[in-house]
This record gives C-alpha cells, sequence and structure tokens, in this order.
C-alpha cells in the first residue's frame, strides 16, 4: 500500500514537473520576441541601406514606413518618416501596424524596445561589405525572395571579381577617401571626414587595389589640412551631394598644390547617392574606385 501511494506521489511530481516546463516554454514564447512573418506585407525600415535592400528585392510596395535620410528609389519619398538616424518614434511605429521592422544589429537600444512592444525584428549588419552581402540574402529567405537576392548578389560578386582583376599585377595607390565635410567654397580646405581603416569603405579601397592613406584606430577621423598635406595620397575620393557647386568644391581641393593627388589630378568627386549608403547599389561605388585607382588609360600605357 505504502508502495502504492509512493509511485502516484513520483507520478504527480512528475506530471507536475512537465506542466511547469510547459507553462514555462509558453510563457517565453509569449514574452520573448515575436516571430518573422513567412510573408511579410507591412515593413518598417529604420535605415537608408535596409531600406534599399527590400526596394531592391522587389519589396517596396510593402514597405510602411523609413527613416528620415532614406531617399533613394524616389518614391520613397512618399512613405511615412518614423525614425531619424538613431532616434525612433515607437508611438508612429505603432500606428503603421507593422508586422516586421528592419534595423542596423548596432542599434541594441532600439532592437530591444521594438521586441518589447511585441513586434517582429530582422537586425542586419551593413557595416562591412560580407555583412551586407549576408544582410541581403538574410532578408531574401526571410521574405520569399532568395531568387531577386541573388541577383544582386550577383552584381556584387561581378564587380568584385572585375576590380580584383584590374588590380593584380598593379601598384596600389596610398588613398585619402573623403566623405560628407562640410564645403565652404572659399578656395581653401580647411578639415575633411575621413574613412578609418574599420569599416565598409576600407573594404573597397583594398579590393579595389588601393591602400587606406589613414593608418589610425578611428573609424571616421576628422583630419585638418596639415593632416592631408602630411599624408600626401596618390588619390583622393570625396564623396559628396551632387547638389554642391562642384567647381567650388575643386577650388577647395585645388589649394593643396602639393599633395600628390591634386599635382597629378587624381581627384575623384562622387556624387551619386549609391556611394553615400552601404546598400545593395554600392557594388557601383566599387567600380568607381575601381576605375579611379587604376584607369583605363593607364591600363593602356602598361599593355604598350
Amino acid at each position: 500500500m505504502r508502495g502504492m501511494r509512493n509511485l502516484f506521489f513520483y507520478g504527480f511530481l512528475c506530471l507536475l514537473l512537465a506542466l511547469t516546463v510547459t507553462l514555462h516554454r509558453k510563457l517565453e514564447r509569449l514574452s520573448g520576441p515575436a516571430a518573422i512573418p513567412a510573408d511579410p506585407q507591412r515593413i518598417v525600415s529604420l535605415a537608408p541601406s535596409v531600406t534599399e535592400t527590400f526596394y531592391a528585392l522587389g519589396l517596396g510596395a510593402r514597405v510602411a514606413g523609413v527613416t528620415q535620410f532614406c531617399a533613394w528609389p524616389p518614391d520613397v519619398a512618399a512613405k511615412p518618416r518614423v525614425a531619424g538616424f538613431s532616434d525612433v518614434n515607437f508611438e508612429a511605429v505603432l500606428r503603421l501596424r507593422p508586422d516586421l521592422v528592419a534595423l542596423p544589429d548596432d542599434k541594441f537600444a532600439n532592437k530591444t524596445q521594438l521586441e518589447r512592444m511585441g513586434l517582429p525584428v530582422l537586425a542586419l549588419d551593413t557595416r562591412t561589405l560580407s555583412g551586407l552581402m549576408k544582410s541581403i540574402r538574410v532578408v531574401g529567405a526571410a521574405t520569399g525572395r532568395g531568387r531577386e537576392a541573388d541577383a544582386v548578389l550577383d552584381n556584387f560578386r561581378s564587380s568584385i571579381r572585375a576590380a580584383r582583376e584590374r588590380a593584380e599585377g598593379k601598384a596600389r595607390p596610398r588613398v585619402l577617401f573623403s566623405i560628407m565635410h562640410s564645403y565652404q567654397g572659399t578656395g581653401y580646405i580647411t578639415e575633411i571626414n575621413a574613412v578609418g581603416r574599420d569599416g565598409f569603405y576600407n573594404e573597397l579601397i583594398e579590393i579595389a587595389g588601393g591602400v587606406n592613406v589613414y593608418r589610425g584606430n578611428l573609424p571616421f577621423p576628422r583630419l585638418s589640412r596639415e593632416s592631408v598635406i602630411f599624408l600626401n595620397p596618390d588619390v583622393i575620393i570625396d564623396v559628396i551631394f551632387a547638389e554642391e557647386n562642384l567647381d567650388a568644391v575643386r577650388r577647395d581641393w585645388e589649394s593643396l598644390a602639393t599633395v600628390g593627388a591634386i599635382r597629378n589630378g587624381r581627384l575623384h568627386l562622387l556624387t551619386d547617392g549609391a556611394d553615400t549608403v552601404s546598400g545593395p547599389r554600392s557594388y557601383q561605388t566599387l567600380s568607381r574606385l575601381s576605375r579611379a585607382f587604376h584607369p583605363p588609360a593607364a591600363d593602356a600605357r602598361s599593355a604598350r
């Protein structure tokens, strides 16, 4: 009789334990991040690179909200703006009733808050070229657009292969890559924002057959006029908005007449919006860098 009671007691304990584990798992699912739907219909994108990726995969019509800095393609201008660079209007996001929110994977606080609100969140790495290419694959897989993602990635693979072939066996120029600095139009460069050795643009420089002239540890160093003269790059790349007065920008740079890149006419102004975003159009930037570092004229001379 005692053995029966013990058996019943142990059986009850096992049942109670099983129920406890099941309940805990259900609570975890309820309180944890919402599952990403197989076919999202209302997408909020919280970075220009992410927005461009959705459009490149044919999902532009499903994008319900974007940031203030999302500018391509042109019809993105009609989309509701729900965020700045890091600040997100969470109430505005909720009003859009998204079934997917996509954002850069370094926006940890935003990701956590959105998940607490019960929204499915897809975090993507666009800070490196390998990260960007992986993100395009991830978005394609998450949205049923794997074929479209492969087509975008083929553009990158072709550009990478062509850039490496063009640079093979040639001297690697020392490159100063300036991005989005202020233009005074005074005919005088005072300081610039440069690209460091850690990140997306540095990878493009190396693949295109160049060497970043800045060797410090800052991701986006601010360099003085004297620093540019001291570094003395062979090539200068300046990424700017097309709306700038390009003649005035050139006059500013030409004040650095002793710098090799200026002396030898190797200043290149990149004005395409694709050059300002690490996104699905960046293979075009890589091609432009490849031609700037190893121009066709140089190819012709070396072939003689």
